[in-house]
Formats: C-alpha cells, sequence, structure tokens
C-alpha cells in the first residue's frame, strides 16, 4: 500500500475532493477561507459542528432537487410547444383543404387576413344575388361563401379602388367560380345584367317598366296600367295632376319584393321626391314645372355637357311666347320615338303634346329625369340662343344659336348626316 505522502496517493485524494465537492458544486476553499472556518469550528461543540454539516448537505440536496425540477418544468413547456405547434399545423392543412375546396382560399378560412384574389376568368356558372341594401362587405362574404372569390379584403379592395361601392346593383346576376375581383365587379355594376330587376331609367316613360313586372311578377298588364293611369291617389302629390311620369325615381327595383303594383309605385314615388328635397328643388307647382321642363332637357340631348343650353332654349322660347318646338314632346303624345313621327303626327293638332301648334309646356313630364337634368332645369346657361340642333347621333355633337339662318344651315347638316345613316 503507498504511503500518504507519495505521489501516488495524490490523484486519489484529488478525485475523492473533486467527488465530495461536486455533490455540492463548490470549489476548493482559498487557505485564509478554509483558515477561518477552523477558527469558527474550534469554538463550537460536537453536536454543533453536525448541525452545521448536516445543514450544508441539506442545502445542497435541495439545491439539487430544484435543478430537477427546473428541468422537468422546461421539458414539460417544450412538449406543450411542440404539441400546440402540430396542432396548429394540422388545423392550416384542414383549412387549406377545405377553403381551397369551398372557394374562400387558404387564408380566407381564418377570417380574409390576407387580401387574395383569383387570377383567371373563373369556371362553371353560379346564380349569384345581391338583395337592396346590402354593404360591400356583406357581399363580399357572400361571394366568398358561394366560391366566387378568393377573400373578403381582396373584393372590398377592389370596390374601393375602382370607387365602385355606389355601383354595385342589386340583383341576380351569372357569375363562375373562381373570379378574379375585377371580373365580377364589371358584372355586378351593369344594371342591364341584373335578372329579375326592374331598371328604371331617367330616358324611360313609366309605360316602359310594364314587360319587365309582367316578365318578372305575377301581376297582369290590365292591373299595371290601371295603377298607371288611375290617378296615383294616396301615392303622388297633388302637384303631380295625377300622372306618374316624371315622378317616378330613376333606379333598380326589385319587383318581387313587393305585394302588388301600388306598392312598387309608391316606393318610387317616395323615393323621387326624397330626391327632389335634396336637390332643393321648389314644391308645388314650381316643382311640376322643373320636372317637365328636365324630361324635356333628357330627351333631347345625351351629354351632360349641353343639358344647362337646352334648359335656357326653353326659358328663352316660353320667354318669347314662341311654341316649344320639340319632336320628343311630340313623340310623347303618339306613344312612339321621335324618330319614327310621321309629316301627319307633326300637324295633327289633337295631340294635346304638338308642342309646334300649342304653346307652353306639354301637359305631364315626358319621362322621369336624372338629377343633372333637373339641376340643368333649375339653372339654365345664361345665352341667348332659341335653336338648337344635334348633327350627329352618334358623337351627339349639338350647337346651339339665335339665327333662323344659322338654324336652318345646321339642319341641313343632320339631314346630310340623316341620309348617310339611315339605320340610326
Amino acid at each position: 500500500m503507498p504511503s500518504p505522502d507519495s505521489d501516488e496517493a495524490e490523484p486519489e485524494e484529488a478525485e475523492s475532493q473533486t467527488g465530495k465537492e461536486g455533490a455540492f458544486e463548490r470549489e476548493a476553499p482559498e487557505p485564509e477561507a478554509f483558515e477561518e472556518a477552523q477558527e469558527e469550528r474550534e469554538g463550537l461543540d460536537d453536536f454543533q459542528i453536525f448541525e452545521q454539516q448536516v445543514g450544508a448537505a441539506t442545502g445542497a440536496a435541495q439545491g439539487r432537487w430544484e435543478r430537477r425540477q427546473s428541468k422537468k418544468a422546461k421539458k414539460r413547456k417544450i412538449i406543450t410547444v411542440c404539441i400546440i405547434c402540430a396542432v396548429f399545423a394540422l388545423i392550416v392543412a384542414a383549412g387549406g383543404i377545405a377553403t381551397s375546396r369551398f372557394g374562400g382560399g387558404l387564408f380566407s378560412w381564418f377570417g380574409n387576413a390576407v387580401d387574395s384574389d383569383y387570377s383567371g376568368p373563373g369556371y362553371g356558372s353560379v346564380d349569384f344575388t345581391i338583395n337592396p341594401g346590402e354593404g360591400t362587405s356583406q357581399i363580399a362574404q357572400g361571394l366568398v361563401k358561394a366560391g366566387i372569390v378568393a377573400s373578403v379584403n381582396g373584393f372590398v379592395n377592389a370596390v374601393e379602388s375602382g370607387n365602385d361601392s355606389q355601383s354595385l346593383q342589386p340583383g341576380t346576376f351569372a357569375l363562375k367560380y373562381h373570379m378574379s375581383s375585377s371580373d365580377v365587379l364589371s358584372v355586378i355594376t351593369d344594371p342591364s345584367k341584373a335578372m329579375g330587376m326592374l331598371v328604371f331609367t331617367s330616358a324611360m316613360r313609366a309605360t316602359d317598366m310594364i314587360p319587365t313586372l309582367l316578365k318578372y311578377t305575377s301581376w297582369t298588364k290590365s292591373e299595371i296600367e290601371s295603377a298607371l293611369n288611375g290617378g296615383g291617389k294616396g301615392i303622388l302629390p297633388a302637384s303631380a295632376g295625377g300622372s306618374f311620369e316624371g315622378w317616378l325615381e330613376p333606379g333598380t327595383y326589385d319587383p318581387k319584393s313587393y305585394q302588388n303594383i301600388d306598392g312598387l309605385l309608391k316606393a318610387m314615388v317616395d323615393a323621387r321626391i326624397s330626391e327632389l328635397n335634396s336637390l332643393g328643388v321648389p314644391t308645388g307647382a314650381q316643382r311640376e314645372k322643373i320636372l317637365k321642363i328636365a324630361s324635356i332637357i333628357g330627351q333631347e340631348v345625351n351629354q351632360e355637357q349641353y343639358y344647362g343650353k337646352v334648359s335656357r332654349v326653353i326659358y328663352n322660347r316660353l320667354s318669347q311666347n314662341m311654341v316649344l318646338g320639340m319632336d320628343s314632346v311630340i313623340a310623347y303624345g303618339f306613344g312612339v320615338q321621335a324618330k319614327d313621327l310621321t309629316e301627319s303626327m307633326l300637324t295633327d293638332a289633337s295631340n294635346p303634346y304638338n308642342d309646334r301648334l300649342h304653346q307652353g309646356l306639354p301637359p305631364t313630364p315626358i319621362s322621369n329625369p336624372g338629377p343633372e337634368m333637373i339641376k340643368a332645369a333649375m339653372n339654365p346657361t345664361p345665352g341667348n340662343w332659341i335653336y338648337f340642333v344635334t348633327v350627329n347621333l352618334d358623337t351627339g355633337q349639338t350647337y346651339f344659336t339665335d339665327s333662323e339662318q344659322q338654324f336652318q344651315a345646321y339642319k341641313a347638316q343632320y339631314e346630310k348626316w340623316q341620309a348617310a345613316n339611315p339605320s340610326v
């Protein structure tokens, strides 16, 4: 056995010391600290020294227990995070499959968090209905649910970028699955593509709605005509003189949502009155006069830039006790278009709307003018014109003059154009 003083005993002592101190994670004390500890222990009895040693061992054991618990807690946290990530991945996968099949797109399943959009024109066919009063967001959600557009945000952004929110039309539209938002907007902002709806324009007369109503409702022609010619009791204001003409607000209506024709007519008249009030149109007889002038403006020219000038011509002729001489007015009295007038019609004094023979404004408006025409009727452009001629019906080019000679020259120019375009 090697002696305690030999070199071979030193490694064993060092290993033993390391093992003991390692259990308590202590480093070998410095000489000075060791001497101080020795001095402290010299004043203690055996029991006190025992307590001190037990306390140190207990503290070391407690430290080891706390470290074990900390490691276990970290391990549990890591496992929990892994489980959450796995579950989330499964949800994403399931959501992607479901929404790609049913039209929402991967991210629309999570509330359309991105502005996703389809790029193509779409496939198949699907009828989509926009109900009156529905807003952009509500329409977008319906389109996503139907599998037409990819996301709510993508569609809303397309509407906002094109300022189309006021152009969205109620009605049923023929669309496709997986369409781009811009392609959808090109359809649902076009009133002519709204199936099952009454699209009533400022160029239309009251009777022009009859074919549409017969097609989409169960109302008979006699019911509709009786209502239009019945004086509008309880519906029209007294200043209308019992005629619906001019008092029907242009717009898109769902006739199926009304129980009868009177319900529809009341909705159109109420909307008209609200519009006239918002435009500041005087009430009473003055309101009816404004509607008559505005209705003639809308039938005589098709470009807004001329509305104010036509209005001035009407006022100038009235102030000079001249007949209006507007073919659109005469045509209304016969229930035809101006281009279909015959010479005998132009000379027929029995027609109360023959403003070549009867002075003043016609008995009623001759159409249902829009807001810009009404504004022009209230604020005619300053000028001394008493004649105007549209020389090209394709472009709408119109000339104004106060000279009879110049008027005849313009008229000849129009006749030449008409001869070259007999089908117009």
